[in-house]
Order: structure tokens, then sequence, then C-alpha cells
């Protein structure tokens, strides 16, 4: 008997493999993982938090598990993936949500106290993320909530200044001179890790993806909006943003034009992120260098500028020249060329 030890003191229980291997799966792959862990909490929200319960929402839970789906099916299918992980994985996919739809507790939660949690959450999955990344590989930190937020917060404020939506009733993290609350801005790195992260797991396995930088910008761009079809219809209703009358509600109150310029923003950045990631020899998941990350800084301008010219060639394809977009744009203009002449 060990002399250290009495009769009465039992031995710690070794947590089982099985557990063992789910928290490595988790923590390896959370930013996978977070688009079913959003999609969960966020069908939540809608069926128990609103008064009264918007369950006309709860099919957008598919978009960002359909994500997570293709994730873990590719690993499985294209790489190392254990059979018993995918299975696994599915049956949460399926299950969980579907037992959150039949069987929630309703607890209504005010407007305001919506509104709060939505600014303050942010910065717990930006936390999150940000140690996750600070643990696997600490440049990526600089990646996504530097260049990267640099990027979003243009975008951000840019969409607002243009007159498209307002998010005044954000006020907690509310910072001059930006007219976007901290909490969005930082939000824009989030999905963008997010996505960005599923692209290059998924370039490790698909050759056919990982020769095309444009392929690989496309499938950045279209994940995150995935995620943005499910976040937005509840941020509109709780009031987060505000759209602009003018703008017809496309996706339960959410603008079109919404959505098109998720994917006119991201997918020239994931673009430039890739040709650089391609001159500078850097594998996907790979460690970014100072200059690595100072040319992708350089050339994000370039970004922007494809960003815009895309969104206004799709806008002005969609509505024409007398649509409500380039009515605002048109207003927007004419503001700035009044300031210029004063």
């Amino acid at each position: 008997m060990d002399p250290t030890t009495s009769e009465n003191t039992m031995p710690a229980e070794a947590p089982s493999p099985a557990l063992t291997a789910a928290r490595k799966e988790l923590w390896r792959h959370l930013p996978a993982w977070m688009f079913f862990i959003y999609g969960v909490l966020l069908l939540n929200t809608e069926l128990t938090n609103f008064s009264p319960a918007r369950g006309d929402l709860a099919h957008t839970i598919v978009f960002p598990l359909l994500v997570f789906v293709i994730y873990q099916v590719v690993r499985f299918t294209h790489g190392t993936g254990s059979r018993r992980m995918l299975v696994t994985s599915l049956a949460l996919t399926f299950g969980l949500p579907t037992i959150v739809f039949f069987w929630h507790t309703p607890s209504p939660l005010s407007p305001e106290l919506l509104l709060r949690i939505y600014e303050w959450s942010n910065f717990a999955w930006a936390a999150l993320l940000v140690w996750h990344l600070w643990v696997h590989d600490r440049t990526h930190v600089a990646l996504f909530f530097g260049v990267g937020l640099l990027y979003g917060a243009v975008l951000e404020n840019g969409g607002i200044v243009l007159g498209f939506f307002h998010e005044t009733n954000l006020t907690d993290t509310m910072v001059k001179p930006f007219v976007a609350p901290v909490a969005t801005m930082i939000g824009w790195s989030v999905v963008l890790a997010m996505a960005t992260f599923v692209t290059w797991q998924l370039r490790k396995r698909l050759s056919w993806l990982r020769k095309s930088a444009l392929l690989s910008a496309l499938a950045v761009g279209s994940f995150a909006t995935l995620l943005d079809l499910q976040i937005d219809p509840i941020a509109t209703a709780v009031g987060c943003w505000v759209w602009h009358h003018t703008l017809p509600g496309w996706f339960h109150g959410v603008p079109m034009v919404n959505f098109i310029a998720w994917m006119c923003a991201l997918v020239p950045f994931g673009y430039v992120m890739f040709r650089v990631q391609e001159r500078r020899g850097l594998a996907d998941g790979a460690s970014w260098d100072r200059q690595s990350l100072f040319d992708l800084l350089k050339w994000s301008p370039a970004g922007l500028v494809i960003a815009a010219l895309a969104f206004i060639g799709v806008t002005l394809a969609l509505e024409g020249v007398g649509g409500p977009s380039w009515t605002l744009l048109n207003v927007f203009t004419a503001r700035v060329l009044t300031a210029v002449a004063l």
C-alpha cells in the first residue's frame, strides 16, 4: 500500500478515452465546431427568448449546419477522420436541433437585454477564438484580428456611412470616431477566422480547391454568408441593425443587398489572402511572417476596390439604376459633392 495515502483514499479516475477524444476533437477543430454551436444556440434563442417565439426562423439553422456537415464529411472521405467521429458529428447535427425544437422551455427576454447579450457575446466568441489561435499559431491572431479587423472595420462603417443601415441601438461599445460599434466590427474577424479555417482544412484534402485561389475565396465568402443567413434575421428582429426603409426585406426582413455585400466583400479579401499565400509559399494553416502580413495589408485596399465595384455591378444588374441601392448611393454621392463644393 502507498504509505502516502490512507486506506480510505481512492485513486483519481482517469478520464475515459471517448471523453478525451471528444475534448481533443472540439479544441483542435473549434472554428469548424463553432458553426454547429452557433446554429444550436441561435435556434434556442429563436424559440425561447423571443415573445412570441420566432419559430419561423428555425429553418435558418440549416445554413451553418451545412458548413459543419461539409467539413466533417470531407475530413472522413478525404483524410484521416474516424468513422466514429463522423457518425457522432452527424448524430449531433441532426439530433440536438431536433431536441431543441420539440423540447424547449420558453424564457422570454426583453429586447434591450437581447441587444446587450448580442453586443457582448461577440467579445466572448472573439476571446475564445483568439485563445484558440494563440495556442495553435499566434500569427493567426494578427492575421484575423489585425489585418482582418481593419478590413472589416472599413466595411462595417462604410455601410453605415453610405446609409444602408445603422447600429445606434448598440450603444455599449460605440467608440468615436467610428459609427459602428466595436462589437460588430470584431464580429467580422470571428466570422472570417471561422470560414478561413474551414477552407484551409478543405484545401488540404481537395486538390482542385487548393489549386484555385478564386474557388478558395468563393468558399470563404460562401461559408461566412451561410452563417450570416442565420445571424442576420435574428439581429434584425432584435434591432441590432436597422435597415434603411427603402430597402425591401428579402429574407426575414433582411435586404438582399446585405448578403450580396457579404459575398462581394469577403471573396476579394479571400482571393488576396490566398494569392499572398501562393506568392510567399505558405501552406494552408501555416504561420504568417511579418512580410506576409504586410503584403496582405498592402493589397487589402485593392480588395476593397474590387468589393465596391462588384457590389455596384451586381446591384445594378439586379435592381437597375432606379433601385433602392442605387438611390442610396446617389444620395451619398450628392452629399459628398456638396461637401466638397463647400
